[in-house]
């Protein structure tokens, strides 16, 4: 979902005058529970220009009906966004905040153009996504800024055999 659409939404951020051209890269993008060989391992955050970390955090079913024939299900997912300080900002004090805060911008759009319905790569549709909160998670002596963002993503209505 992410890589599908994120070239069109930082073209638009662009035009817009919202994010700088210099802050319009794509991120590795990296869900915890890959098999792949290091996928889900460390990362060295030098090698990319950002990196955005994938968990599910729980899922919750209800039942709506009184029979109990569907259910509904909703899914919670925080995503870490990293962006590392590094020699790539030359003399710029603000490079790492910046290039954060355009992910986070391009992110969002990216969520949000996908929130009355998504099919994820595996074939399972969700009815609904929702950007939550978000909140800094940073460290200075590494030279590290990062966002933690919530999702949540809703199925209404599964038969239930």
């Amino acid at each position: 979902m992410i890589n599908s659409n994120w070239s069109s939404n930082t073209t638009a951020l662009v035009s817009s005058g919202e994010i700088s051209a210099s802050h319009a890269v794509t991120p590795e993008v990296i869900d915890i529970r890959s098999i792949t060989a290091n996928k889900a391992s460390r990362v060295d955050l030098g090698r990319y220009p950002a990196t955005i970390v994938v968990f599910e955090d729980s899922q919750n079913i209800e039942y709506p009906t009184i029979h109990y024939d569907v259910r509904n299900e909703t899914y919670s997912f925080t995503l870490h966004i990293r962006v590392l300080h590094d020699e790539r900002s030359g003399f710029n004090a603000t490079h790492g905040k910046d290039r954060l805060r355009a992910i986070y911008l391009i992110l969002r759009r990216v969520l949000e153009g996908s929130r009355k319905g998504y099919t994820a790569s595996d074939g399972s549709k969700f009815n609904q996504l929702f950007v939550g909160s978000r909140s800094e998670s940073n460290d200075r002596a590494k030279k590290l800024f990062g966002y933690k963002v919530s999702l949540e993503a809703k199925r209404f209505n599964l038969s239930i055999p």
